[in-house]
């Protein structure tokens, strides 16, 4: 089933549900064969993304296990905060509160709002390595985002797979602009703050990992999708509608 066709269908689920999505959905490609649906937030719930993977003669089903062997992944405060007690992180005094002050007043971070604010960029993560704990260095970073007259819903801490290990990151889920974007950060005893030196997701870029709206529909073109009418949508939504009431 073509991404748009299961957009169109989620947007109508939610609505039947009395839980209308809050923001747009983005479509990325997080790497090569997967595409998700990013950032879909219900009113009054947690944000979520849905994850595909092509697969012929199948409509839509649940995705043999694709993560850890996992289908279904979930990353709750409970986890956030044991994954937090690997670290051992510094405790921000003068010398480190100067640290990331110049970090967010740097090229690489403003930068790279600049990249988070493209149209052609759906989402996008910013690279670091810090010893600094992210519920500390994130209100730095929320001071600067105001300074450039941003605005912010929420942070939300969360982790992700890279290399074959969980890495953190800090999710800002951005209300002016309306865009999702992430610090990815891992531990770094050394240094207060500063840009990464290597490749994370994408083996050609170092310091970000941008995801464009042409990575997407390169994927998407890649594949024999089926889109369903608006008349076959409506009357999917019809047949939930009946079986909920």
């Amino acid at each position: 089933m073509h991404p748009e066709s299961i957009h169109d269908a989620l947007v109508g689920y939610f609505d039947i549900r009395g839980w209308p999505l809050t923001r747009p959905i983005n479509r990325i490609r997080p790497r090569p064969g997967i595409g998700a649906l990013h950032g879909i937030e219900p009113q009054g719930k947690v944000h979520f993304d849905l994850h595909w993977i092509y697969k012929e003669n199948v409509g839509l089903e649940p995705a043999d296990g694709v993560e850890n062997g996992s289908n279904l992944l979930l990353w709750n405060s409970f986890y956030i905060e044991e994954f937090y007690r690997d670290f051992d992180f510094r405790p921000v005094g003068p010398e480190e509160e100067t640290a990331l002050r110049e970090y967010f007043g740097s090229s690489h971070f403003l930068d790279g709002l600049d990249i988070a604010a493209r149209d052609d960029v759906p989402h996008m993560h910013i690279n670091i390595e810090t010893s600094i704990h992210p519920n500390d260095f994130g209100r730095y970073a929320l001071d600067a985002l105001a300074e450039r007259g941003w605005e912010v819903h929420y942070l939300c801490p969360n982790a992700y797979m890279l290399g074959g290990d969980y890495t953190g990151k800090l999710v800002f889920m951005g209300k002016k602009p309306e865009k999702v974007y992430d610090i990815g950060w891992k531990f770094n005893p050394e240094v207060v703050i500063k840009p990464t030196e290597h490749t994370w997701l994408f083996d050609k870029t170092v310091g970000y990992d941008v995801m464009t709206t042409a990575m997407t529909e390169a994927e998407v073109n890649a594949h024999s999708f089926v889109r369903l009418t608006d008349a076959e949508i409506a009357s999917v939504l019809d047949a939930l509608r009946a079986r909920l009431s």
